[in-house]
């Protein structure tokens, strides 16, 4: 096996510099965050078909987030196609997010700010195509970035995604002949055209910034009992900064700890008005810490106490 970087040769507290450092060699500069920086393990292996990159990527969940900044420090103007074959990744460019898992492809556009995002344990492979060998597909590809490319019964998908995936361990084990090289090259530029065409139709509702706060806001409703929960847990576990969670929900016209106190009030209101358990029972149920901070909060929204209401109900 043709082996890159393995994070185990280096102490666990040096891991995500090692391996932020081993990225940016083979691939770009990065920013890393590992889920669990003293147990962060990753491995990338992998070889070369012609002028495309071929390499497998394994490890621990973590993000690489690529800012404008380091874009401009280095750029090898490429198109990346992902085909995730364990564990689920989320990938982000422009105003758009996309989650693919086993058996499914995106792309992305390394001349663009990105982030890419490991949600648990994973195997993705990377194919590495050079702009100037898409020619002026190239250009329609980079528009399209962060979207999933066709769908996992599409007959494309279905043929492709294990071609690639037998090529990129294929690769692994160890190099192509030359002399057949550049036709696979050409068979990877040509099955890049197709599963981009077989995904087009679907790009008409491609995720975006609406799914993405939709994704946020479902979570939120799975944790409203949390005290804890607010935009800074949300952003941890979808891999954003805080800042980013905050500018989503306002752009929908709610900031996000106000969105929160809503959606725990309607429910404690409907609590109060159709059961019989106490104000400290329901205010422990909605996410807070004591039931005098739930009566504030609930006075504040509707203009008198939480037992009012029940006498009203």
């Amino acid at each position: 096996m043709t082996t890159l970087l393995d994070t185990r040769v280096v102490a666990p507290s040096d891991r995500p510099e090692y391996w932020s450092a081993g990225i940016t060699e083979h691939f770009f500069p990065v920013a890393l965050q590992p889920a669990a920086q003293q147990s962060f393990e990753a491995r990338l292996t992998g070889g070369r078909v012609g002028p495309i990159g071929v390499r497998s990527i394994a490890g621990a969940p973590h993000s690489a987030t690529r800012t404008a900044r380091m874009v401009a420090a280095g750029d090898p103007a490429s198109i990346l196609l992902y085909l995730v074959r364990a564990g689920t990744c989320r990938i982000d460019q422009d105003d758009r997010s996309c989650v693919i898992g086993p058996g499914e492809l995106s792309i992305h556009d390394t001349s663009r700010p990105s982030t890419f995002a490991a949600c648990d344990v994973f195997d993705v492979a990377v194919f590495s195509f050079p702009k100037w060998m898409l020619g002026a597909r190239g250009n329609t590809l980079a528009r399209c970035t962060a979207t999933r490319l066709g769908h996992g019964g599409d007959s494309v998908v279905r043929l492709g995604a294990p071609f690639l995936s037998g090529l990129a361990r294929t690769v692994e084990r160890a190099p192509i002949a030359e002399h057949e090289a550049d036709g696979l090259a050409e068979m990877l530029v040509a099955m890049l055209r197709t599963l981009h065409a077989a995904g087009e139709p679907a790009r008409s509702v491609a995720t975006g910034s609406g799914a993405l706060l939709e994704r946020m806001q479902r979570y939120a409703l799975e944790h409203l009992h949390d005290p804890q929960l607010g935009p800074e847990q949300i952003a941890r576990a979808h891999h954003y900064s805080t800042r980013y969670v905050h500018k989503l929900f306002a752009a929908h016209g709610s900031g996000v700890s106000a969105w929160i106190r809503e959606q725990r009030l309607e429910r404690a209101l409907a609590d109060l008005r159709g059961g019989d358990d106490s104000v400290a029972v329901i205010a422990t149920r909605w996410g807070y810490g004591n039931a005098a901070s739930f009566s504030r909060a609930f006075r504040q929204r509707y203009g008198d106490a939480p037992t009012d209401r029940r006498c009203a109900g």
